[in-house]
């Protein structure tokens, strides 16, 4: 009859282990002991360090109720936290249950942050039991003064607490540099209600770990399309900034502006539809897929309704619209519509000629 394995499972979320550049997960009594030992010596305020020593307690109180069927594991997280944090235990958690397929496991930790992975693991395993390890401390004032020690060190050294205790923090004296040295220093309240408005709204509404994923996802699918949107979104914003400067300075005199703001940024405006939209037939093609008629169509589209774009602006500087001008500008537009569509037709024709006669980078 097969032995029912039962494991002790101890989850380091923060990955302290990187301390020690221990490899996980760590499997066994004898190398859960090294990494707990070895930790201790580097990091011994660390409450980690009594949650191993407690799984190995746990470890040892089991195997002496059986002579076997009994393993001990230590996973770990990321320095980072949030989600690449649980994607790693998760993984590291299969790993070992892949390894040993116990028939449940009894989850060890000092509390806090590390109970949060608990529906993790039971998504991958049953959880029969939950430890928790708890340091006591002494009363006395000196204890305290030192946990608070340990505490506020571990807030300046550790990654995901050092962007809120010394990112923001900094962010907020430059700021009030910055303004001083502007002579705006009364604007020094507006900035800092601004600044920790956004790390609210972006922690509030998790901005960052929704980006940092549609960004990992996008470079492992589709980097060329994720280079040109942001080389395309880069061109933009240059434009609109230009524009504003030219608002500004013509604020006073809007007729002699509104020439400028078409003609000084149009290009730009153009050159980032373009690199947005081949960027799409870049990736399309290098992903195995053939769709660019749409995407030509567009690129086409943009470059034909320039000179329509062009004549409106000096229409404006000029203060000219005679029937001569609307004339022209009728023409260019109606021009500007029949390459469009005869574009359209012959690259939809030329993307089916493709399809039947080449098969595109990533397909067998």
């Amino acid at each position: 009859m097969a032995v029912q394995r039962l494991m002790v499972l101890c989850v380091d979320v923060d990955n302290d282990l990187s301390k020690i550049a221990a490899k996980t997960p760590i499997i066994g009594r004898e190398a859960v002991l090294d990494a707990a030992t070895r930790l201790a010596l580097v990091s011994p305020e660390d409450t980690d360090v009594n949650a191993i020593f407690g799984a190995i307690k746990q470890f040892d109180e089991l195997a002496a109720l059986h002579d076997e069927g009994v393993d001990i594991a230590l996973v770990v997280g990321s320095e980072r936290g949030g989600v690449e944090a649980d994607l790693n235990i998760r993984k590291e958690v299969s790993e070992v249950v892949s390894k040993f397929r116990p028939v449940g496991v009894v989850f060890v930790s000092d509390g806090g942050e590390d109970e949060r992975v608990v529906p993790i693991v039971q998504s991958i395993v049953p959880l029969f039991s939950l430890q928790r390890v708890t340091v006591e401390y002494s009363k006395g004032v000196e204890e305290s003064y030192r946990v608070f020690a340990a505490y506020v060190r571990k807030g300046f050294t550790e990654p995901r607490f050092t962007r809120y205790t010394l990112g923001i923090p900094g962010l907020l004296i430059l700021a009030f540099v910055v303004l001083a040295s502007k002579g705006l220093s009364n604007y020094g309240a507006y900035a800092v209600a601004v600044i920790l408005g956004a790390t609210m709204v972006f922690r509030g509404f998790n901005v960052y770990q929704r980006f940092y994923q549609k960004f990992v996802q996008d470079w492992n699918n589709e980097p060329i399309f994720l280079i040109g949107k942001i080389f395309s979104a880069a061109v933009i914003l240059f434009a609109i900034a230009t524009d504003i400067v030219i608002a500004q300075n013509y604020a006073q005199n809007v007729s002699a502006g509104i020439p400028l703001l078409l003609n000084d940024t149009l290009d730009y405006y153009i050159a980032a539809v373009i690199i947005y939209f081949s960027s799409i037939i870049a990736s399309s093609y290098l992903s195995g897929q053939v769709h660019f008629w749409k995407d030509i169509t567009a690129i086409t589209f943009v470059l034909s309704i320039r000179a329509a774009i062009v004549s409106v602006a000096a229409a404006l500087q000029t203060g000219q619209f005679t029937g001569a001008t609307v004339g022209e500008l009728s023409l260019k537009v109606f021009s500007a519509m029949v390459l469009t569509v005869a574009v359209a037709i012959l690259s939809l024709q030329g993307e089916k000629w493709v399809k039947s006669k080449y098969k595109p980078t990533g397909q067998t």
